[in-house]
């Protein structure tokens, strides 16, 4: 049987081919041309992208090999301190290195969600916290100077997130809002309004919180940060909500719905509570192929794999936009592993399935999930001539089986495959107008004619 790599686009099929060359044997492919066109991004079709530090930005090839896998967006953190290091009257800014982050991931067709952080040493003392109160109009200055600049072309940014996890109370970024929820309705309350200033059209969103991982279990963020903020008046000074989700802490949220889509409708619990009903953004969701030995959780780069097409065929399922894959580089000497490509950007197993499940995902619309026996779940996403199937199962293998007389199967891997009524893949064996598939813990994508009803148990 023929194996290719399933792939969106031609910039794809010249990038991965690329990659493909300095693979082990094993992984060497033929490459093909996807049967879906991904489109520029777009919050409600093409939501789905990918995590870049600024150092990754300007390797070229990072964010260009994303936009080849389905990436169409991508959430970079960008620094106060590094464009204004010193309060001069009028401003003294350096932009020339914040130019030219966003002008490449503009140039490899990623649009940015602006990531605001590292406040200016002379406005706050700390990091992500609050400003400084005799500082807060330069704070409120900086922000319109900085959107009037960068929501033009050639950068053209339509998203500000302000700050990263504001919920936390110490750690790697420091001491930013927790225990301090009416802080961070205060310092949102600034950025939205010099935001809208600037820019009526801009999209502002309340930073991306990490709702898990609490003090109170060993951890280090605030459990009532976000119900102190909303409290505070918050509410009135976003247009999206952003928080991140990892599968270290899914039990909490499983009571809600499936994975991250059980966080979500908790989080809209919340904001109802408050007569609040504005969309979600997840600008975090990942899951790490290493980690150090001592946290007792089991890691491997294949689980990393398994659970990219189910994370983001949950978070569309949830529409929550955008939704931002945490990360695409591997970082040296961190004690966690998260990226699609490794810190010499060798592709990780976590880019083929990201690669396989994004042609489903973007640009689909969500039909409702497929009943087939548990622990299988597999779940209908329509495009314009051809409906795709997401599926996986959770355990043991189960069997699915679709009306059709021949179907595409791409696997984790990004091989796909056609498989024919009565051909040795189709596990019934028979030509009788149905092909049943064994669906397995490796999530597949079946590419299938639209029909009214295309499966049978």
């Amino acid at each position: 049987m023929r194996t290719v790599v399933y792939l969106p686009g031609l910039l794809g099929l010249c990038v991965l081919l690329l990659a493909a060359c300095t693979m082990p044997v094993a992984w060497q492919t033929t490459p093909v041309h996807a049967p879906v066109a991904i489109g520029p991004a777009n919050l409600t079709d093409t939501p789905i992208g990918v995590y870049l530090y600024p150092a990754d930005d300007i390797q070229t090839a990072a964010p260009t090999t994303l936009y080849a896998a389905g990436a169409r967006w991508t959430r970079s953190w960008f620094s106060w301190n590094a464009i204004e290091p010193q309060r001069t009257d009028p401003p003294t800014y350096h932009w020339q290195a914040t130019d030219d982050l966003l002008l490449a991931a503009r140039r490899a067709g990623l649009e940015v969600i602006f990531l605001l952080g590292g406040n200016a040493d002379w406005a706050s003392d700390t990091f992500c916290g609050p400003i400084y109160p005799q500082y807060e109009a330069d704070f409120q200055r900086f922000l319109r100077d900085l959107v009037r600049r960068y929501s033009r072309a050639p950068y053209n940014v339509r998203l500000w997130e302000i700050y990263n996890e504001p919920d936390s109370i110490f750690g790697p970024q420091g001491y930013c809002f927790g225990t301090r929820g009416a802080r961070y309705a205060d310092s949102l309350r600034l950025a939205y309004t010099a935001i809208k200033e600037a820019d009526p059209e801009a999209i502002v969103l309340f930073g991306g919180i990490s709702y898990d991982f609490f003090v109170d279990e060993g951890g280090r963020f605030d459990p009532a940060f976000l119900d102190d903020a909303l409290a505070a008046g918050a509410g009135d000074y976003f247009d999206r909500l952003a928080f991140h989700y990892y599968p270290a802490f899914a039990e909490r949220w499983q009571a809600f719905g499936p994975g991250v889509a059980g966080k979500a409708a908790y989080l809209r619990s919340e904001l109802r509570r408050y007569g609040i009903d504005v969309p979600l953004a997840l600008t975090e969701i990942g899951r790490p192929t290493r980690g150090p030995d001592e946290d007792g959780l089991v890691y491997s780069e294949i689980l990393t794999a398994r659970f990219v097409a189910p994370a983001l065929t949950h978070a569309r399922m949830a529409e929550l936009a955008p939704i931002i894959w945490f990360t695409a580089v591997d970082k040296p000497n961190e004690p966690y592993d998260y990226g699609l490509l490794s810190a010499n950007l060798y592709p990780q197993p976590g880019l083929y399935a990201y690669t396989a499940v994004t042609p489903a995902l973007q640009g689909g619309r969500y039909a409702g999930r497929i009943d087939i026996p548990l622990p299988g779940h597999a779940y209908r996403f329509q495009h314009r001539e051809e409906d795709a199937i997401i599926a996986w199962s959770e355990g043991e293998s189960v069997s699915m089986t679709l009306v059709a007389d021949s179907i595409r199967v791409v696997d984790r891997l990004a091989r796909s495959q056609l498989v024919r009524d009565g051909s040795p893949d189709d596990a019934d064996g028979q030509t009788d107008g149905r092909i049943t598939l064994t669906i397995t813990q490796d999530p597949v994508v079946i590419w299938i004619a639209r029909t009214e009803d295309a499966t049978n148990e």
